[in-house]
């Protein structure tokens, strides 16, 4: 038995956006497939290993080398969530301090936040989310461990609800692991404060603030330029990731190309996991995520700033 399997298994309808982030009537029916319940079959992205479906979820959850993980918080977990699966949230995995000894400390805390949940290095981890993208950020952490077996499900919790599937309430249980999860840090995937430094005016980086642009015009490391995080996927719900031509176009549009190394941030390292994640579907090479951020950069008043609309 999957870890969590003992929770109470329902099934729903999808009744718009209130009832996926638990408010509202808590009546529960069968939700009716739907052709849109899918993604495209061949969106054309240069690695479609990193996204799975609804149907290969539902196919693979009860093996026992898979894990599937809800990047949720855990009242929304607690009312409806993957059967089967357990339950993180973004908070957990955060780090605003990229300094090598900080980085550290970090890797040991998630490594053992991944042990409590039942990871090792062996299997295969599937991560989700109700709506939001953030499942990216999972996807992002497992990838800087070393991690070469992990997923994102293509529209989240909304897709698997679409696709008529089953949903589980109650708390997440996580069996731990037996064995600790030991990471083996990949320094590529993340970007630290120097390199944003030797990024600015380079014309071989590119920098990508992936805030809002009320943000953006706020305060933002000189020369990035603004594309907002949910740009990367389908407008409606659930939120597929957007086709590749469609996504090279959003990155080639304001010179953000294949051959040049790309460091995105945000204000934590979360949404900018997204365009990460991205960046990498469609075949980029050489991107780089400031995990530390704005909440990092802002820190320092000597730190170059600027506002406005433009980069």
């Amino acid at each position: 038995m999957n870890p969590g399997e003992p929770r109470r298994s329902t099934r729903r309808a999808v009744l718009g956006a209130s009832l996926l982030l638990g408010f509202g009537t808590r009546r529960h029916v069968r939700a009716q497939a739907t052709p849109e319940a899918s993604p495209v079959a061949d969106a054309g992205h240069a690695r479609p290993e990193m996204l799975v479906d609804a149907a290969w979820v539902e196919d693979h959850r009860d093996d026992p080398a898979v894990l599937v993980v809800g990047l949720v918080p855990a009242g929304i977990f607690a009312s409806g969530a993957i059967p089967g699966s357990v339950q993180i949230d973004w908070p957990d995995l955060e780090v605003t301090e990229t300094s090598d000894a900080s980085l550290a400390e970090w890797q040991a805390a998630v490594e053992e936040r991944l042990t409590g949940l039942g990871l090792t290095r062996e299997r295969t981890v599937v991560a989700y989310d109700e709506g939001t993208l953030f499942a990216a950020r999972l996807w992002w952490v497992l990838h800087y461990l070393g991690h070469e077996r992990v997923h994102v499900l293509n529209g989240g919790l909304p897709a698997w609800i679409a696709a008529g599937h089953d949903v589980a309430t109650g708390e997440s249980a996580p069996v731990p692991a037996e064995t600790p999860y030991l990471g083996t840090a990949q320094p590529e995937a993340l970007a630290q404060v120097p390199e944003v430094e030797a990024g600015i005016g380079d014309p071989g980086t590119a920098i990508i603030d992936a805030r809002t642009p009320d943000e953006y015009a706020a305060g933002h490391v000189p020369g990035a330029v603004n594309i907002n995080f949910p740009l990367n996927a389908e407008p409606d719900a659930p939120k597929f990731w957007k086709p590749a031509e469609d996504l090279k176009r959003l990155y080639g549009e304001v010179g953000v190309t294949p051959e040049i190394r790309v460091i995105p941030y945000c204000s934590t390292g979360v949404r900018s996991a997204v365009t990460f994640f991205s960046l990498r579907l469609i075949g980029y090479g050489e991107v780089s995520l400031f995990t530390g951020a704005w909440a990092e950069w802002s820190l320092d008043p000597d730190r170059p700033m600027t506002t406005g609309d433009a980069p």
